[in-house]
């Protein structure tokens, strides 16, 4: 399934170096990105419409980006700038173009438009609708947070992806030992909503303590060490969860000061496959010596994910619930196919 006329985080902006192109994959087509002699992030189709070569595996030349094979070099809007090997005076063929694709950077990520009608004429950027609203994440080089970032690719449908990041009541089995010290039934949602292709929820989850002496310490033991639990207060915490369509959720934790936000763009490359881009983001133990716990920790809580969201079939969600038995628990869930069902009447969710 594809989500049409939307923006799609598709790879972290860090990234995308300086004079060097990137390959990404949306969907199953590749496309390279680079950036322009301003700067700005600029992408087309991954191939040479001269012989096929990767774009991505050429070079930034004059904030154009060059063949690695020929040398024939694109502007932004993917038309042909200059064919080395053609003589003074000749015309440029007319089909020694490719597409250029919208694309912008925010939140740390480079986002592309995946559009309805890819073979339309091509739209600026500017015209296209705002990139959504994530967060509240921190601004870049905010030193009252450490920042790290990662990846890790799941055999996976991108829905899938999406519903797991929105289902609450498996953290309790699935991350006992990471982000689920709470007893199943003390997740206690305080508010929900769905709107402008989002859907959060706010959750208190107060500490079962016998469930959380069997199971350890959990969410409180998440990048947390003995030496700062005291000044942490309190004894349970509220948990902010929120998806942005196309592909983007945020997950933020806090306890009074102690705060821990993980922002991740699910990046669908093919049907089965799923690229998750994260960021992480910690309010305490800002100091470098404390980045291989932590993580360590995003990536165990990760796998434990990928673990089950591999076994689940159909590979496609169901979005008209034929197959599933959803229960209430289930809210959000629901309230995320019942979106996309409005998406797929539209023609938008193909």
């Amino acid at each position: 399934m594809q989500l049409l006329d939307s923006w799609y985080a598709v790879a972290l902006a860090s990234a995308l170096k300086p004079e060097q192109p990137l390959a990404v994959r949306l969907h199953g087509e590749r496309f390279a990105l680079w950036r322009d002699s301003a700067g700005a992030v600029a992408a087309v189709l991954d191939r040479c419409p001269h012989k096929g070569a990767s774009l991505s595996a050429g070079r930034v030349q004059d904030g154009r980006l060059a063949c690695g094979y020929h040398g024939w070099c694109f502007g932004a809007d993917g038309h042909c700038a200059s064919i080395p090997a053609q003589h003074t005076g000749e015309p440029m063929p007319r089909r020694a173009h490719t597409r250029g694709v919208p694309c912008r950077e925010a939140y740390g990520f480079l986002w592309l438009w995946w559009a309805r009608d890819p073979e339309a004429p091509a739209v600026s950027s500017e015209a296209l609708p705002p990139l959504p609203a994530v967060g509240p994440i921190p601004e870049g080089g905010d030193p009252r947070w450490r920042n790290l970032e990662g990846q890790v690719e799941w055999q996976a449908n991108w829905l899938r992806v999406l519903e797991a990041f929105m289902d609450l009541t498996h953290a309790p089995f699935v991350h006992s030992g990471t982000f689920g010290a709470t007893a199943p039934d003390q997740l206690m949602p305080e508010e929900q909503w769905v709107k402008d292709d989002s859907l959060y929820e706010r959750v208190l989850a107060p500490r079962d303590r016998h469930y959380r002496a069997e199971q350890g310490r959990g969410l409180r033991g998440l990048f947390i060490t003995d030496e700062n639990t005291e000044a942490e207060g309190g004894d349970g915490g509220v948990q902010h969860i929120q998806l942005w369509l196309a592909n983007v959720s945020l997950v933020r934790v806090v306890f009074g000061d102690f705060q821990i936000s993980l922002c991740t763009a699910h990046v669908p490359l093919d049907e089965g496959r799923t690229l998750n881009l994260w960021r992480h983001f910690r309010s305490f133990l800002r100091i470098p010596l404390a980045d291989a716990n932590a993580r360590g920790r995003v990536d165990r809580f990760m796998a434990e994910d990928q673990r089950m969201v591999e076994t689940l079939t159909p590979r496609l969600p169901d979005l008209d619930g034929r197959g599933d038995l959803l229960l209430a628990s289930d809210a959000m869930t629901l309230c995320l196919r019942s979106l996309l069902r409005q998406k797929r009447s539209a023609g938008l969710l193909v």
